[in-house]
C-alpha cells in the first residue's frame, strides 16, 4: 500500500507519490473541459504581460485543456463584461482568482487602506467618481484622459497609481478586459451583492484560503501555502490546522506536509494509477512550477526564469517552458512565437534523461501547442528539424 496512517493519523507518502498528487491536483495534462475550469482547480492564475509565447494565463490553461482548445478563445471565458466570473488582484504579483473567493480576500483589502504610500482621499474619490459615472467600466487610457497625470511609483501615471490603490482596496474591481487592457469598474455593479455583503473572520478567511490552496497544490508544506497566496507563514499554519487539510508526510522533505482531502486526491494516494503520458510545455508562472522551492522539492526540477537577464549570461534561454510528461519534468526548451509560427530554439533535457525520449516529448508537446494557438511549428537544434502545418 502506497498509504500509511501512523496512530496520530499522519499520511506518510513517497517522493514519486507526493508528484503524482501534484500533478493530479492541478489538472495536467488536458484533465480540464474549459477556462473556467482550470481557474477553480488552480485557484489562482498568475498574469504577466511577456508575450514571447503566449500570455502567461493561456499558457496556464492551455497545459490543463485539451488539444482541441484554441488559445483565442480563453480570455472570454475568464472574464466577463456582466456579472464578474473572477477578479484580479495582487498577492506577490499580479493575478486572476475565481469571484467566488472574493470574501476571502478581504483582509487583503482591509491591509491596502492602511498602506503609507496610498494616494489622499481627494484623489481616492475622484477617480472612483470618474469610474462610477462611465456605464461600463473605463479603461486606463480613458481614465488617464481625465485623472491627473503626474508622479508615480516605477514611472506610473499618477492616475494608474491612484486606479491600482483603488483596486487593492476594492474599492474599483478589474473583472473585465478589452483586448487585453483592464476594465476598470465599481464592485456594486460586478461583484454579486451576496460576496459583496459577505464578512468572514480572520480565522473564516485563513481557513479558507488554506482550503483553497491544498487543494490546489495536492500536497504540500506550510511555506508552500503561505507562498501560494502570500500569507505570513503563520497564518497558514492556523488555516491549515483548522481547516480540511490532512496531516502528511513526505518522504525526504525533512518538513511535515499536509494532503489535500479532495475525493480525486486521496483516490490517487489509495490507488495512484497512472497519469497520462501527454507530453506539456509548463509556462514560468504556472503553479507547478512558479514556486521554485516547491518545483524542486517536489519534481526535483530548477527552474530558473532568465527573460530578464544579458542574454550572454542566459543558460537556456529568453522565456523557457519545463516539459512534462506524465509526473515528470523531462527537460526544458526555449520557444517563441515569430508571427504565425511558434519556434522551438532550443531543447534541454534533465541530466542523465533519455534523449531520443525527450526529443519525442518535445515534439509532441510543441506539436499540441502549436495546433492550440494556431500556428505553424518549427523544431530547430543540431540534429533535426521538424516542421508541422498546425493552423
Amino acid at each position: 500500500m502506497p498509504l500509511h496512517s501512523s496512530p496520530q493519523h499522519t499520511i506518510t507518502l513517497t517522493p514519486e507519490l507526493a508528484r503524482h498528487v501534484a500533478v493530479i491536483a492541478s489538472h495536467v495534462p488536458g484533465q480540464a473541459d474549459e477556462p473556467r475550469t482550470v481557474l477553480h482547480r488552480v485557484g489562482l492564475i498568475q498574469l504577466d504581460s511577456l508575450t514571447r509565447v503566449d500570455r502567461a494565463h493561456r499558457l496556464t490553461c492551455l497545459a490543463r485543456l485539451p488539444r482541441a482548445a484554441r488559445a483565442r478563445e480563453i480570455d472570454g471565458q475568464l472574464w466577463s463584461r456582466g456579472e464578474a466570473i473572477s477578479f484580479e488582484t495582487y498577492t506577490h504579483a499580479s493575478a486572476l482568482i475565481p469571484i467566488e473567493d472574493w470574501p476571502l480576500f478581504r483582509l487583503n483589502r482591509l491591509s491596502a487602506a492602511l498602506r503609507r504610500d496610498s494616494p489622499g482621499d481627494t484623489e481616492l474619490s475622484g477617480v472612483t467618481a470618474l469610474i462610477r459615472a462611465s456605464d461600463h467600466g473605463l479603461t486606463l487610457a480613458r481614465i488617464e484622459e481625465t485623472a491627473p497625470r503626474a508622479g508615480g511609483g516605477w514611472d506610473w501615471s499618477e492616475s494608474k497609481r491612484i486606479t491600482e490603490h483603488l483596486v487593492w482596496r476594492g474599492e474599483v474591481v478589474s473583472t473585465d478586459r478589452r483586448l487585453n487592457r483592464r476594465v476598470y469598474d465599481v464592485p456594486e455593479r460586478r461583484i454579486p451583492a451576496e460576496l459583496r455583503d459577505s464578512v468572514p473572520s480572520r480565522a473564516q478567511i485563513l481557513v479558507g484560503l488554506a482550503n483553497r490552496a491544498i487543494r490546489s497544490l495536492g500536497v504540500a508544506t506550510t511555506a508552500d501555502v503561505a507562498r501560494h497566496y502570500n500569507l505570513v507563514p503563520a497564518d497558514a499554519g492556523f488555516g491549515l490546522e483548522h481547516g480540511d487539510a490532512l496531516p502528511a508526510r513526505v518522504e525526504g522533505w525533512g518538513t511535515p506536509a499536509w494532503l489535500s482531502p479532495d475525493p480525486a486526491t486521496t483516490a490517487a494516494v489509495d490507488s495512484p494509477g497512472t497519469v497520462p503520458e501527454d507530453p506539456r510545455f509548463i509556462g514560468p508562472f504556472d503553479p507547478l512550477i512558479r514556486d521554485r522551492d516547491r518545483s524542486r522539492r517536489v519534481f526535483n526540477f530548477d527552474y530558473t526564469f532568465e527573460a530578464y537577464k544579458p542574454a550572454s549570461k542566459r543558460v537556456y534561454g529568453h522565456y523557457v517552458l519545463g516539459v512534462l510528461v506524465g509526473t515528470r519534468f523531462m527537460g526544458r526548451v526555449d520557444v517563441r512565437r515569430d508571427g504565425k509560427v511558434l519556434a522551438v530554439d532550443g531543447i534541454f533535457p534533465e541530466p542523465g534523461g533519455n534523449l531520443a525520449q525527450f526529443r519525442d516529448a518535445v515534439g509532441t508537446a510543441a506539436e499540441t501547442l502549436a495546433e492550440q494557438m494556431g500556428l505553424t511549428l518549427e523544431i530547430r537544434n543540431p540534429t533535426n528539424t521538424l516542421s508541422t502545418d498546425c493552423g
